[in-house]
């Protein structure tokens, strides 16, 4: 007998093996590698079972996170944003550095916010990296693709001023972009209301040296054609030395919340816009020396210049300034600091352009400054 492409017959004869015959003998052999398929399968299965199953090790980070990580964490955020400033630094390391921020690098303190800043979406926060404390004001990347706030965000973002809060940095996390501030102290907002509830007054070397420290502020932007049209008591800070700072106006950019959120009591305060802006008009440098007037008027009398009250009419409160009613108690200024009155009368003065500008305002409140100064 031997073998080729047919069957073997008992007789010796050849003869072609039938189609069925091959089909159910190739049906046969798949069944048969099947089954032992199964059969090892099921038995891997059951060791896998048997076996203890190890944790997976931890991914430890890359020598490039590392050492950014203990760069930043010895430098430290603010002296970070100098060294980028003032440094000749190469742009590879600047851009090493201050790349690959997210969210994951901030503890976020979500609770017992404020009514701002719930609608601002602003937060303070602990850097994980260097453990300084700082504020994280969150856009969304909506918002932000915009060129309005893109733009904005650039202008604000090379402010460096000593009277006006600073961007450290700011970082795009998927649809939201952070920008890191340096924290702020006590609003004027806040230390009026504690100075009317105890009954003291600010002291007039203090009163001169925050309004020129505004001043300073203020024609600071106005230099660099930059317009903060939130200047008021709630966004400006005393520091413990007595020091002002302006608050970086980022922070009030729209937010989503920022449509969709509740009045209280606190929205009732007082009207900081100057007449013409009620009236439609464009953005003058004079609405400027108009804001500081509301600031000033309320340091000396511990409440508002144009002061809302609940259930009282807005409209008729703008109708006043716009007809250029002045506030109650503005001729009893002069009594209580020497020449203040004079400077509060002058900048609100409905018309922009008899209001004295900034700069002569930044003079003025010097010379008070130093001749009121403590000997």
């Amino acid at each position: 007998m031997f073998k080729t492409g047919h069957s073997v017959m008992p007789n010796g004869e050849l003869k072609a093996a039938h189609p069925e015959a091959i089909i159910r003998s190739e049906v046969h052999r798949h069944i048969i590698e099947l089954s032992m398929s199964s059969v090892i399968t099921e038995a891997e299965l059951q060791w896998k079972r048997r076996k203890v199953c190890k944790p997976k090790p931890k991914l430890t980070p890359s020598l490039r996170k590392l050492c950014r990580a203990v760069i930043i964490k010895n430098t430290g955020l603010q002296r970070l944003r100098m060294a980028r400033k003032d440094l000749p630094l190469p742009r590879k390391l600047i851009d090493f550095l201050t790349s690959d921020f997210s969210f994951r690098e901030f503890e976020v303190q979500s609770l017992n916010l404020s009514r701002d800043m719930r609608v601002h979406c602003i937060y303070p926060t602990r850097s994980l990296l260097d453990d300084s404390k700082v504020l994280l004001k969150c856009i969304n990347a909506k918002a932000f693709n915009s060129t309005s706030t893109s733009r904005l965000l650039e202008k604000w973002a090379e402010i460096s001023h000593k009277n006006i809060m600073r961007v450290l940095l700011w970082f795009r996390d998927q649809e939201t972009v952070g920008v890191v501030l340096e924290p702020f102290p006590k609003s004027l907002y806040e230390l009026v209301h504690e100075y009317r509830n105890v009954g003291v007054k600010f002291s007039e070397w203090l009163l001169w040296k925050i309004l020129h420290q505004i001043c300073d502020a203020l024609w600071y932007l106005q230099r660099r054609q930059i317009v903060h049209t939130e200047v008021q008591s709630k966004t400006l800070s005393l520091s413990s030395t007595g020091d002002i700072l302006l608050h970086n106006l980022l922070i009030y950019t729209p937010s989503e919340t920022e449509l969709n959120v509740c009045v209280d009591a606190d929205s009732f305060y007082g009207v900081y816009v100057a007449p013409e802006r009620i009236r439609g008009q464009r953005y003058s440098t004079k609405q400027d020396s108009w804001s500081l007037g509301c600031v000033a008027y309320e340091l000396v009398f511990l409440e508002p210049a144009f002061r809302l009250h609940p259930g009282e009419n807005i409209f008729e409160s703008l109708n006043d300034i716009v007809n250029g009613v002045p506030p109650a108690r503005l001729t009893e200024a002069d009594n209580l600091y020497s020449q203040v009155g004079c400077l509060i009368v002058s900048c609100l003065i409905p018309e922009p352009r008899l209001r004295p500008a900034i700069e002569d305002l930044f003079y003025f409140t010097k010379k008070r400054m130093l001749s009121t100064r403590p000997r």
